[in-house]
């Protein structure tokens, strides 16, 4: 019976403990300034982030045409050797083979540089989006601003991301 009683209070009391956590947090929230960005949106449509986007398609572009090159050597290589008597045509496989091998580190290379070179670009287009938003955050004492992807609702009027992208863009 004690035991159950005793239950009973500690139920009662952390009811009673989580009823005022909920009060006390909905009473602090009302004083409470919250911003949101629509941080995909930032990044998309500031100007850094499509000249970096122009970059990385001249890059692309450029490496698939020096590609492209060593692909139609390999080719001329291959119909060569395809006229070739036996024994010659193990010597020319051998650099056809050669060739392969500079093409898929071509390719790995490739793949790494504009890896490499798409995360600092990433980087450095959220660092300056973060370095806005704190600024606006601090100036105008926001207690938090945060990313409208994961909102499931806010008021229009709450959303900073066009002051972020006039800052940015300047």
């Amino acid at each position: 019976m004690k035991r159950t009683i005793g239950r009973v209070f500690a139920g009662c009391a952390t009811v009673f403990l989580g009823l005022v956590f909920v009060a006390s947090s909905a009473f602090a929230a009302k004083d409470m300034k919250i911003g949101h960005v629509d941080l995909r949106r930032a990044f998309y449509e500031y100007e850094k982030s499509k000249t970096y986007d122009k970059e990385l398609s001249d890059i692309t572009t450029k490496r698939g045409n020096e590609r492209t090159k060593l692909v139609d050597e390999i080719k001329k290589l291959s119909d060569e050797a395809e006229l070739l008597s036996d024994d010659a045509k193990a010597g020319k496989q051998k650099g056809i083979d050669a060739k392969i091998g500079m093409l898929n580190e071509f390719d790995r290379n490739t793949r790494q540089e504009l890896l490499s070179r798409k995360n600092d670009m990433f980087r450095e287009v959220i660092d300056d989006i973060q370095k806005i938003v704190v600024n606006i955050g601090k100036k105008e004492k926001y207690d938090y601003i945060l990313d409208s992807r994961n909102i499931m609702y806010a008021e229009e009027a709450f959303d900073l991301t066009d002051r972020v992208l006039k800052e940015l863009n300047k």
